[in-house]
């Protein structure tokens, strides 16, 4: 397409873009397979009084180009067609991944993938190994000649596509691997890629073989294990994801087509082995991002409603303009339990749909299973109880609010991958409810930032009133360069304990930027403690799960206050604050006795406080309710 069509092509999305967001369009959307339609002809006009718009689709390249160059597409055009006529728009996954294939019954192939066979005898070289150096179904997306094609098929479906069902495409999703997520693929505990042109390629880079990172951290026993190239890793796999996206984005976009990528959950235990950080250099490549969560933390099932709605605040503030959220519940109907589910999931994508840059949710995992070798069908009984509603028009509202940052840093949460202290991520945990309990607060406006909104010049950072770090332990330096830049430019610090204790590959280094938050000294207590707040009220802070240790307790450096002061040592005490900055001992959000509720006022008074006084000696600090 030449530069005049591309232009014209832009165009048109973006005046697309423009009309949606006028009309708050909201994409409702789940995956809907052959053996759907055909076991029940009634299933769109069934789904539509759902509240169902759209249908999820794969189109697989294996079907489509069985031989190279020769592309059949008339085993999808009667599926496609009975869908769109039926009033339903299309998300299209161009399935080129190397999932598992199941053919139009819903019938698996073990043995078979997405990709066609030819390709895998064509480009032996071109396909991914994991570290014990076995193949994977997966292409290697980086190697010249997958690209070349890859991208052929890529074009001629969206062309096509785009010409068959004018209208009807609201954008074309990159299947990379098999979870068609935006991140490189595992399998077991094998993670991809390990290939031979992927320890050259790093190799060349660094000096170094390409290390395997295959342990967990957990922040209760203290000091992680040392990964020297942790972060040049994760750059180096970062590097080629973005690379490969944006090469795809650009296939789709050639051909008027909108490109769209899924991300798995982040900040949690089970996914910071991946790539995810990726997600802060993508906003410009990506015209759609879905981030989608399975509430499974790694572990354990988990009803947690805070996170899709956090995690659609993130990547609207790393600079994504149009967000769908995905809500799966395939490992809660695993073991029959979706159904208590439901209301969680109805919960959440309401209030995810209630932020400006979510334009719609995809729901998945609601399949029936009734022949073990076969796809599952839609469970519409189960459908019919989401009671997802749509956000309330938004009212003017010319009350000045404080506008917060909470830092979210991809770096801590790759040192502390499967770190289950005290039975739970503690990082996430922190994170979690940080934002569930700022974001509530009617005077404030609440971001959740990333690495990347810290850089210089990012129009988000001029707009913060402060900066709240929630347990990020582990932090490059760079990052606390630029949080004391921050402070210093005039903005106010809150850390809620141990900021950038360790480095970006897990080093201790010792210091939670004492200097900025005027810490003398560190001690640690392995239990609780009584302490007194300035104007005689008494703080018990008892031992709990989520908290994982006692606190610490810190002594102030000359010109610091003290908030909270041991009753046992009136030289130490819990909360230090300076000029625009607030450093807690402890999670004052994770308390989970009794004294909870307190905890949480204590903790956004004092943020609050730490904004409205930039000196504590100006702030008149009432006492907390019992």
């Amino acid at each position: 397409m030449n530069r005049l069509l591309r232009s014209a092509a832009a165009l048109l999305c973006a005046l697309f873009f423009a009309s949606t967001a006028m009309a708050k369009l909201q994409v409702a959307t789940l995956i809907v397979m052959p053996q759907d339609l055909r076991q029940n002809p009634q299933i769109i006009s069934d789904l539509a009084a759902r509240g169902i718009n759209h249908a999820t689709v794969y189109f697989t390249w294996a079907d489509v180009e069985a031989q190279p160059g020769q592309f059949d597409f008339s085993a999808y055009e009667p599926y496609f067609d009975q869908l769109t006529q039926g009033g339903l728009s299309l998300i299209v996954v161009l399935d080129m991944g190397g999932r598992t294939y199941f053919d139009a019954t819903g019938k698996q192939f073990p043995g078979r993938t997405t990709v066609p066979d030819w390709l895998y005898k064509q480009v032996p070289e071109g396909i991914m190994k994991n570290f014990s150096g076995q193949f994977t179904p997966q292409p290697d997306f980086m190697n010249p000649t997958v690209r070349q094609y890859s991208a052929r098929f890529v074009r001629n479906a969206v062309a096509h596509l785009s010409q068959r069902y004018p209208g009807k495409i609201t954008a074309y999703a990159i299947g990379l691997q098999e979870e068609h997520e935006i991140k490189y693929g595992q399998t077991g505990y094998q993670w991809r890629d390990y290939a031979d042109a992927a320890q050259a390629a790093f190799r060349q880079q660094t000096g170094a073989p390409l290390p395997v990172i295959n342990y967990t951290n957990d922040i209760a026993l203290g000091l992680p294990r040392t990964e020297p190239l942790l972060h040049t890793h994760k750059q180096f796999r970062e590097a080629r994801l973005k690379d490969a996206t944006c090469f795809y984005a650009d296939a789709i976009r050639s051909q008027g087509g909108r490109a769209m990528s899924y991300f798995g959950e982040l900040f949690t235990a089970h996914d910071a082995i991946y790539a995810t950080s990726v997600v802060e250099q993508l906003a410009d490549c990506l015209d759609i991002a879905v981030i989608d969560y399975n509430f499974f933390d790694g572990y354990s099932l988990s009803p947690d409603a805070r996170v899709l709605p956090m995690l659609a605040n993130y990547m609207a503030s790393v600079g994504y303009k149009h967000i769908m959220v995905g809500a799966y519940a395939e490992q809660w109907e695993r073991v029959k339990k979706s159904a208590d589910l439901l209301p969680v999931i109805s919960r959440t994508l309401s209030t995810s749909l209630a932020q400006p840059n979510v334009i719609g949710y995809e729901v998945g995992g609601l399949q029936r299973q009734l022949d073990p070798h076969l796809a599952g069908t839609l469970d519409l009984a189960k459908l019919q109880t989401l009671r997802v509603q749509p956000p309330a028009p938004a009212t003017a509202n010319t009350a000045q609010k404080l506008t917060v940052g909470i830092l979210a840093a991809t770096s801590n949460y790759y040192v502390w991958h499967g770190d289950r202290s005290g039975g739970v991520n503690v990082h996430r945990e922190a994170l979690l409810e940080a934002y569930n309990l700022l974001s509530k607060q009617p005077g404030m406006q609440v971001h959740v930032i990333g690495e990347k909104n810290l850089q210089e010049g990012d129009p988000l950072l001029q707009r913060l009133n402060a900066i709240v770090v929630p347990h990020q332990a582990a932090l490059p330096a760079s990052v606390k360069q630029q949080l004391t830049a921050y402070w210093k430019n005039g903005g106010t610090l809150v850390q809620d304990m141990r900021l950038g204790e360790f480095d970006e590959n897990g080093k201790p280094v010792f210091d939670w930027m004492h200097e900025v938050f005027g810490i003398e000294h560190v001690t640690w207590k392995p239990r609780g403690g009584i302490f007194m707040t300035a104007d005689g009220q008494i703080l018990r802070l008892r031992s709990a799960r989520k908290l994982y240790t006692g606190y610490a307790a810190m002594i102030p450096r000359p010109g610091f206050r003290l908030l909270a002061t041991d009753l046992l040592n009136k030289r130490q005490g819990i909360m230090v604050r300076g000029e625009r900055t607030l450093a807690f001992g402890f999670t004052p959000q994770l308390v989970d006795d009794a004294t909870q509720a307190m905890w949480q006022q204590i903790f956004v008074r004092e943020i609050t406080n730490a904004m409205l006084c930039p000196t504590p000696a100006t702030c008149r600090t009432p006492a907390p309710r019992p």
